[in-house]
């Protein structure tokens, strides 16, 4: 046995290894086994697994059904601090048994909770490689550590509570919500924040909003891209946690973004992360997530409260 290995972490990582090997038609455990736990639910999918010859979850649907199973069990045992489930979730070998994998839900938390400062995740990457399906990921992991968050999104998703549409509808939604704990997600940001074309608007209303960000219980803000070339300087030099998707299941996460690079540096995680998990939230990524820059950036020189902005931004009315 590995030495300051708990025996049960190896235990389930050996259990996860057999669940592979049945694919292979070694050993006789079904995919869901540790994964699902109430029992009807177990019952019905390991007959329906049986009554298919075990391709149940080479469907689409099992597919699904699978992966929500499997983020659900992982959000709940990274609230409970539990290594032996993710343990298992990971599948990590005797071999490779080291504690990082099993550790890495906890390091992106923390590297969202930036030392209680907001985190700007930034994704970009390859065409199709699930950008937004990884932030909405880093967004499930912060709704199970952080109680009461409000996840505001300029898309639909299972897990949005407030869609905006608009900077002004993002002020105005901030601003009615300080007192709690806020994810910002923000879709299709090769095309909002495009230097190119938004360059003075991203200046005068993103940077003076996102800088008070911290006073209004913005616990982070991600923004989702396709390359460095598409983005604004300002908000890569912003960037705390941005990542790159080379592959569906493949991300490397950095530190920093310098304004003038095409990529992210600093790696961290000491590498690329290798079957990342799918995201359990519901979303359409051919469904549109429009954005106007349509707030009035001299509202923040007005010397009024919080109350007193909310409220000339509500009369006001977003920026022609």
């Amino acid at each position: 046995m590995t030495d300051g290995i708990d025996e049960h972490l190896l235990t389930a990582a050996k259990l996860r290894e057999q669940i592979e090997g049945t694919l292979a038609g070694h050993g006789n455990h079904y995919d869901h086994t540790g994964i699902v736990e109430d029992p009807d639910h177990r019952g019905n999918l390991s007959f329906l697994e049986a009554a298919t010859d075990g391709s149940l979850y080479d469907t689409e649907v099992g597919e699904q059904l699978l992966s929500k199973f499997r983020s659900d069990r992982a959000t709940r045992a990274v609230t409970e601090s539990n290594s032996t489930v993710l343990s298992h979730l990971v599948g990590v070998t005797e071999q490779e048994l080291d504690g990082s994998a099993l550790r890495l839900p906890m390091k992106l938390i923390d590297e969202l909770e930036n030392n209680e400062a907001p985190a700007f995740p930034v994704a970009a990457g390859n065409p199709n490689t699930g950008k937004t399906n990884t932030m909405l990921l880093l967004a499930e992991l912060a709704k199970a550590a952080v109680d009461d968050l409000l996840v505001v999104a300029n898309f639909e998703s299972s897990i949005t509570d407030h869609r905006i549409t608009s900077a002004h509808d993002l002020a105005v939604t901030l601003l009615e919500h300080r007192d709690r704990p806020k994810f910002v997600l923000i879709d299709e940001g090769s095309t909002h924040f495009d230097a190119r074309t938004y360059s003075y608007e991203v200046a005068t209303q993103w940077t003076p909003l996102a800088k008070r960000f911290a006073k209004i219980g913005v616990y982070a803000c991600g923004i989702v891209v396709h390359t460095g070339k598409d983005l604004h300087p300002e908000a890569k030099r912003m960037a705390t946690l941005p990542f790159f998707k080379s592959e569906k299941k493949i991300a490397q996460f950095y530190q920093n973004w310098p304004s003038d690079a095409d990529m992210p540096t600093d790696l961290l995680f000491g590498g690329d992360i290798e079957d990342l998990e799918k995201s359990g939230a519901d979303y359409s990524p051919d469904d549109a997530a429009p954005w106007a820059w349509n707030l009035e950036p001299e509202l923040f020189t007005l010397d009024l409260d919080w109350d007193e902005l909310l409220q000339e931004l509500q009369n006001r009315g977003p920026a022609e």
